[in-house]
């Protein structure tokens, strides 16, 4: 057994032990205690049961934003905090937000779980680095769509506190997929930032610009004195985007529509607000571009209207709802059926018979159009090369071409693909393309017809007169028909002037046509007086009710054997390699409209 000495010696060691370990924690704890108030960020101890026992000094003013002190327990919030890291065993973080800055909180449970200690880091410009990222768009830098809810959230309420109205306008620009298409996206980027500029500059300091997607704006006006004042905004809105932008040594155009809803007259939320502001967009578009249009009540019924539109047109495109009608055409110079259009009908199975203008503009919209469009074409195709097989000599089958398809990536494969699929010569296709819409991009026009005439087929520019050609651009176009539009021959034979004077235009487009090596066809010819003067002029080719109203494929056929049975037929000239005398050319009975 030790003995008492050895005992006391041993006790001795182990007391200057213990004394040597207590000056080490002792130094410790200083060293820390320096450290923590000379760092910058927050740094606390706080025991188990959630009271304070040390906090640094730029954590007092964490503590002074709860309302406590040193000894003082913390908010029940971070209390369940501290009791989860404890349990837990492991570090939790937490965000917090103190005035104009925010801190992110580590709490870490040490000494067995009898206390944590709390270090805060500053991550203020962490977050506003990720409210930039979340609420602003990178490409303008203006606010996001998220961001505009939330600032027209605030805005309604403030109106509905003080009885004020608000607006919002939906800045829609025309024509931006045409310049990124062939542009590039640089140059669309670049629009897009010259556009948030313009409009940014002519709102007032209380209002929003923001790009809520692609090439859509959104406006929140605050205040406005009455509806006068918003429609004031508007035309300044509209006027702004009138210039040229400047873009890679381009002088680009871009003009836009705007939609306008008004608090608290249309709505009372933000959803509703810009669904409003939406259907007064479509609305306004459908009437021409260029314009605003405030949002009425109407509106919402038409809407649902073309909502369940689009859905039993897309019911109908797989069930076969749709057919074609086809109007003949009659040249003449050989008193023969040279041709057909090609027009599609809907029979909708509660709604009826429905001609396009029925349907068309919601197709397009929705960009049904596309399917639709390929069933038309490819329809159409196996229907003339029926008829070619029969040996009835049907001609070319015209089909008409909308601004969605034009837009399509793939349309020139999609049209080949057509062609191989039923047979058709190319030589017996004829593409339609409305004036207008070929004026839209004539640079990327020019592209596209050159690509689609080398599959052989034949292009036209449909309801020529009324886009203004470019004479340049005509010339340049690699069309062989231009075809003048009803407008013009409805005039023919009307007034007390005479046709001279009524058919001047008819006589211009044709003179020009023919100058440039192109057929002409006279659309909507529907009496006699019409037909004389169309013939006389030299015209080409006719199309009309005075002829054949559009029928069905299976009555077309009749009509074509019909024809074909009671004419006679003679040889059709080229009139680019010199043409035929019209004054003497026998032109078949006529059926007469119904």
């Amino acid at each position: 057994m030790p003995t008492n000495l050895e005992q006391l010696l041993a006790a001795n060691e182990a007391l200057k032990r213990e004394i040597a370990e207590r000056i080490v924690a002792l130094e410790r704890t200083e060293a820390i205690a320096r450290i923590s108030e000379e760092n910058p960020d927050p740094v606390m101890r706080v025991t188990a049961d959630c009271h304070v026992v040390y906090a640094n000094r730029p954590a007092m003013t964490l503590l002074a934003m709860w309302e406590i002190e040193t000894g003082d327990r913390l908010p029940v919030a971070w209390c369940q905090a501290v009791a989860a890291a404890i349990r837990e065993r492991k570090m939790i973080e937490e965000e917090l937000e103190c005035g104009d800055k925010f801190y992110a909180l580590m709490i870490q449970s040490v000494a067995n779980g009898e206390y944590v200690n709390i270090f805060g880091r500053d991550i203020t410009k962490r977050k506003e680095t990720e409210d930039q990222i979340v609420n602003y768009d990178d490409v303008t830098g203006l606010p996001n769509r998220a961001l505009f809810q939330d600032r027209l959230k605030q805005v309604l309420s403030h109106a509905r506190r003080t009885s004020k109205l608000a607006a919002v306008h939906l800045v829609d620009l025309d024509d931006f997929k045409v310049i990124n298409e062939t542009m590039g996206l640089d140059a669309g980027d670049a629009l897009l930032k010259g556009v948030a500029e313009r409009l940014s500059a002519v709102i007032r300091t209380s209002d929003t610009v923001a790009r809520l997607g692609g090439d859509e704006f959104g406006v929140i006006q605050v205040e406005p004195a009455d509806t006068d004042g918003v429609a004031v905004l508007a035309h300044k809105l509209l006027d702004c985007l009138q210039p040229p932008f400047h873009i890679k040594d381009q002088q680009v155009h871009s003009g836009a529509s705007i939609g306008i809803t008004v608090y608290p007259n249309d709505a009372g939320n933000p959803d509703e607000m810009l669904r409003n502001a939406d259907m007064a967009l479509y609305h306004g578009k459908g009437e021409g571009r260029g314009g605003y249009r405030f949002f009425v009540a109407k509106m919402n019924d038409d809407i649902q209207n073309r909502r369940q539109l689009e859905a039993d047109m897309r019911l109908g495109i797989e069930r076969g709802e749709f057919l074609l009608h086809y109007q003949p055409k009659l040249h003449l110079g050989s008193d023969r059926v040279t041709g057909y259009e090609a027009l599609i009908r809907w029979q909708h199975p509660e709604r009826g018979f429905m001609p396009p203008g029925q349907f068309i503009a919601v197709a397009e919209r929705s960009k049904l159009i596309v399917p639709l469009g390929e069933w038309a074409l490819k329809e159409a195709c196996r229907q003339n090369k029926h008829w070619t097989d029969l040996g009835l000599g049907a001609g070319k089958v015209a089909v008409n071409l909308s601004a969605v398809q034009l837009n399509e990536v793939a349309l020139t494969a999609m049209i080949k693909k057509a062609l191989d699929e039923t047979g058709l010569d190319p030589a017996q296709l004829e593409l339609e393309i409305t004036e207008s819409l070929a004026m839209k991009n004539p640079d990327s026009t020019v592209g596209l017809f050159n690509d689609l005439a080398k599959l052989g087929l034949s292009l036209s520019i449909d309801d020529f007169g009324t886009g203004y050609s470019s004479l340049a651009y005509l010339k340049n176009f690699p069309v062989q028909r231009i075809k003048i539009d009803k407008t013009f021959v409805d005039d023919i034979g009307q007034g007390k002037n005479g046709n001279a004077n009524s058919g001047a235009i008819a006589r211009a487009v044709t003179t020009l046509g023919h100058s440039f090596g192109m057929e002409i066809t006279a659309e909507g010819v529907e009496n006699e007086a019409q037909l004389g003067f169309l013939r006389d002029l030299g015209c080409d080719e006719i199309q009309g009710y005075y002829f054949s109203r559009p029928q069905p494929a299976a009555e077309a056929e009749k009509f074509l054997r019909a024809f074909m049975a009671t004419s006679k037929p003679v040889q059709v000239h080229d009139r680019r390699r010199g043409g035929v005398d019209r004054r003497h050319s026998r032109v078949a009975r006529p059926a007469r409209r119904k």
